[in-house]
């Protein structure tokens, strides 16, 4: 396979952004208007159209679309054109929910997800419930940016700096700006880190659909060398589509990181602006990942699971020599894939910090302490958590697990949450009892299937075509619905 080699000037690239984050960092530690969880974890909700926007974009689209999604294509074949339509039931998701919950938060004060939770159904075993099923996906997501990020800066370096070197050198970057400002240095971060990817973005996608006869010669290419993967597909295949389109449009859909996001809005009219915005981006995100894994299919034939999930990278270094515009375009391009993981790796390492903090540790073992307090623990959950899971990408690169493997790791738990999060926002009769209950009960049958795998009782993660998270999703929504109280609940909130 090619290697890429860059070279220095690819490094200064990197040098220089990395210092840019930490300055920004400390510029968003010197605008904080009070010490308080709303500031620190919410950037005080003062976020306009612009800044929202591009969170949210740099916070949805990371080195799971850029990496593991092209990987995931590579995979496929043509079939997986259908990650497009993933990302767009994604914000058809948010427009369906986000205006409702934010005049909610807006009105009772939420910070994290949870809270909402807790106010809407008063259930302490719920609570905690939802806290460890979204820390565990939240935990997924972070190993999976680390994983990405070893990647990313491995091949930028052209192997200079290898993966596990890559990996500490970035964590402890985004650590120590994410330490200093909170949500709001985090915020500020993702604008140049959102702006770069668009840009870059729009770039690669530009060279794909132009470079060496386009998509036709790709066509030709894959039609020879792996004919199969031009095949539409029928009966598992199609519900395979299906099932990953439920599970990708509510799972993603209700990432804490990205709820904080819709909190910490302006306005509901900053809010709606924002996500219409995202209605458009997987035209220019997914699909590049899509035509990066297609394009690579043609290339690159016979990549195993781990391999595919270098793609991009073996793709974009054979840009490389073609000339010097063709390269400070590529180094742009890792840049912006770099900045797309440390982007969303950040998000997901706060939002832990915020629920371990505000919904575990004041409730539980310290009600009265004071908010000074709290943010110190927050942070040290923080770096704690991340020296985990440092060591747990050490482990993902020795027993070479995909990064497909580890965003279905992630999903298919917390898409158990969807019942609470978005039906109890429209059934004021839902009961406490029976989200519990069709929670608990969904994520023992997407246990138990995972389980069942692994010890060799079962063959598939997917019975009949469908993840083992739908499976448990269609249980935990079906002893939602049914346990719902015969009078409305009191403690729905009203808007």
């Amino acid at each position: 396979m090619p290697e890429v080699n860059l070279g220095t000037p690819a490094l200064v690239v990197m040098g220089v952004y990395l210092m840019v984050m930490l300055g920004l960092g400390w510029a968003g530690r010197m605008s904080r208007r009070e010490e308080s969880l709303k500031d620190f974890y919410l950037g005080g909700s003062s976020f306009g159209v612009v800044v929202l926007f591009l969170t949210l974009f740099a916070t949805q689209y990371s080195g799971n679309t850029l990496l593991g999604f092209a990987g995931r294509s590579y995979q496929q074949g043509l079939t997986y054109v259908v990650s497009v339509i993933f990302m767009i039931l994604v914000v058809t998701v948010y427009l369906a929910y986000a205006p409702r919950l934010f005049r909610l938060a807006r009105r009772f004060g939420y910070i994290t997800p949870a809270d909402y939770v807790f106010h809407r159904f008063g259930s302490h075993r719920l609570r905690v419930l939802a806290v460890l099923l979204l820390c565990w996906g939240l935990a997924n997501y972070v190993l999976e940016q680390l994983v990405a990020m070893g990647h990313g800066v491995e091949a930028i370096s052209g192997g200079r700096i290898g993966f596990m070197q890559g990996v500490l050198m970035l964590a402890v970057v985004m650590l120590i700006y994410e330490s200093l400002g909170g949500m709001r240095s985090v915020a500020w971060t993702d604008v140049v880190q959102g702006s770069l990817l668009l840009v870059g973005c729009a770039g690669i996608l530009y060279v794909l659909l132009s470079n060496e006869g386009g998509l036709p010669a790709v066509a030709e290419a894959v039609a020879s060398s792996a004919p199969e993967k031009l095949e539409p597909p029928e009966g598992r295949g199609l519900r395979v589509w299906i099932s990953n389109l439920v599970l990708l449009g509510f799972g993603v859909a209700i990432y804490p990181h990205a709820i904080q996001r819709i909190f910490a809005a302006r306005s509901a009219k900053t809010l709606r602006r924002s996500l219409a915005v995202m209605a458009f981006m997987p035209l220019a995100t997914t699909l590049l990942a899509f035509l990066i894994g297609y394009v690579g299919l043609s290339r690159f034939p016979g990549l195993d699971r781990v391999e595919s999930d270098k793609i991009t990278v073996y793709v974009l270094s054979g840009l490389v020599e073609g000339s010097v515009v063709a390269y400070w375009l590529v180094v742009f391009v890792f840049a912006a894939v770099v900045a797309a993981i440390m982007s969303t790796a950040d998000s997901a390492l706060l939002s832990l910090g915020s629920m371990l903090t505000k919904d575990i540790y004041r409730p539980y073992f310290k009600p009265n302490a004071t908010a000074h307090e709290l943010l110190i623990v927050g942070k040290t959950v923080s770096w704690l958590l991340m020296g985990l899971l440092i060591t747990m990408a050490w482990v993902s690169l020795e027993t070479e697990s995909s990064l497909w493997l580890l965003i279905r790791l992630k999903l298919e738990f917390m898409v158990q949450l969807a019942p609470a999060l978005i039906l109890g926002l429209y059934s004021r009769r839902l009961s406490a009892s029976g989200v519990f209950w069709g929670m608990l009960i969904g994520t023992g049958i997407t246990l138990a299937i995972w389980v069942g795998v692994a010890v060799g009782l079962m063959a598939d993660r997917s019975p009949l075509g469908i993840n083992a998270g739908v499976w448990g999703l269609a249980a935990n929504v079906v002893i939602s619905w049914l346990g719902r109280r015969s009078e409305e609940s009191e403690r729905a909130p009203a808007e």
